[in-house]
């Protein structure tokens, strides 16, 4: 499933309010109000807050999506691919998943607390975002379903036909609701046959020297010190020995190391301590 947006394209035909409308259908945007109504839907990607553009994304980006309704509102998001595959983005069973917004408040999908993301993948091409907002909350299992054994928190689109399909599919569903009671909006993004580069890790290194004169034996200084790291919660990856100096690569956890090296003066009892450490952000 992709996760994507664009400009948002509220398109609004004039038009006398009456207690049913037929919806249209449109390439741009789907499937419209045809009159004006109180209730305003807006959807936008982050990368694009005005609305005005089509943004580009390659594989591997992240979108984040943001909807705002003018009057309390339940939003349904579905995401259309160049291919025509449907996703539903909203409602899902994730910590954010509630669809309800209150009015002039700006949701964010994910949000700062999801524990997940959404990557951009493919295919290639221009990728819409569908917004419904309605004053009631709809009856969307003729769409999709959430699956008693599904895997993911997402919802399964049972429509078929791309665009067009999930154009017919809600025409029918909002046919019976009062022409103010709904309204769309359509973001649109382009995702780009390029490949987004690998992230390149930030390192950060700190370097601790002394010297100092013992009677200790090289492997007893060695140990030393690196039971002093072992006691932070260090643990020793490898060790190599030699005449004059041992070397020890140790890790804290995934992203920090330390290499302890400790080299005695040839003939002295004078020795060097060096000790690095990596943070790989």
């Amino acid at each position: 499933m992709k996760r994507m947006i664009v400009p948002m394209g509220l398109m609004l035909g004039l038009g006398l309010v009456s207690a049913q409308t037929s919806p249209k259908i449109t390439s741009q945007s789907i499937i419209v109000n045809p009159v004006v109504t109180p209730l305003k839907v807006s959807v936008w990607t982050a990368k694009d807050p005005t609305g005005n553009a089509v943004p580009t994304y390659v594989a591997g980006d992240r979108i984040v999506l943001n909807v705002k309704t003018t009057q309390d509102a339940y939003v349904y998001l579905f995401n259309v691919d160049q291919k025509g595959n449907i996703s539903l983005i909203l409602p899902n069973r994730f910590t954010s998943g509630e669809n309800f917004i209150k009015a002039n408040t700006t949701k964010t999908f994910p949000s700062a607390n999801d524990k997940f993301t959404f990557d951009i993948a493919g295919p290639a091409g221009l990728n819409k975002v569908l917004a419904l907002a309605s004053t009631t909350e709809l009856d969307l299992d003729d769409i999709a379903r959430f699956k008693e054994d599904q895997t993911t928190g997402f919802a399964t689109v049972t429509v078929k036909g791309g665009q067009n399909g999930l154009a017919q599919a809600l025409s029918i569903i909002v046919k019976p609701l009062a022409s103010e009671e709904w309204v769309t909006d359509v973001a649109q993004y382009q995702i780009s046959a390029k490949v987004a580069a690998p992230p390149v890790p930030v390192t950060t290194t700190s370097v601790w020297k002394t010297t100092f004169k013992t009677s200790m034996k090289l492997s007893q200084v060695y140990s030393f010190y690196a039971n002093q790291l072992k006691g932070q919660g260090y643990v020793e990856q490898e060790k190599i020995t030699g005449q004059y100096r041992v070397v020890g690569d140790l890790k804290l956890q995934n992203n920090v190391t330390a290499t302890l090296t400790v080299k005695q003066r040839p003939k002295t009892n004078t020795y060097d301590i060096v000790l690095t450490r990596k943070t790989t952000q």
